[in-house]
């Protein structure tokens, strides 16, 4: 299902954030490029629910966060999201990429991917979906993103 997500965000959502999407039309390219029917409606409901995630209140959001809080992952959570992963989820909270509400969706979306331990690079993306997604968190996002490609280029601030 992840391989469909990231088909489906490099091929049309980070082209034009504006596009609406013909299910049927893109179930159709996607079962022709060899993925599964069963796994296109998983990663099209992923899509969906990271959408509607989106839809909160702001201001029930800002009321929300707590400077001082703190994430602790419970056992299965533990096993899905990698030490490495949680930790970098912490380093970009810390940095004010992340806020307590967009870490919370990012661990939504990794759990609710339900599948195996992803890896950093995969976590990564995911993050960039998220505050891609997000209208709240435009500058996170071109910073995350700036910070990606840096990394990628071999530029380390």
């Amino acid at each position: 299902m992840f391989e469909i997500i990231m088909y489906l965000f490099e091929s049309y959502i980070q082209v034009d954030q504006s596009m609406e999407l013909d299910t049927q039309e893109v179930t159709d390219e996607l079962m022709q490029e060899g993925f599964q029917k069963s796994e296109i409606n998983k990663a099209l409901a992923w899509l969906e629910n990271l959408a509607s995630m989106h839809n909160q209140d702001p201001q029930s959001r800002t009321t929300a966060e707590k400077v001082t809080s703190h994430r602790i992952y419970n056992k299965i959570e533990q096993r899905q999201i990698s030490l490495e992963s949680r930790n970098y989820i912490r380093y970009l909270e810390e940095a004010k990429i992340l806020t307590t509400h967009t870490r919370e969706m990012v661990i939504d979306c990794i759990m609710s991917l339900d599948s195996g331990e992803l890896i950093l690079e995969d976590v990564k993306w995911l993050i960039l979906m998220v505050l891609f997604n997000d209208p709240v968190s435009d500058d996170a996002f071109l910073q995350f993103e700036s910070m990606l490609m840096d990394f990628e280029e071999g530029l380390i601030h």
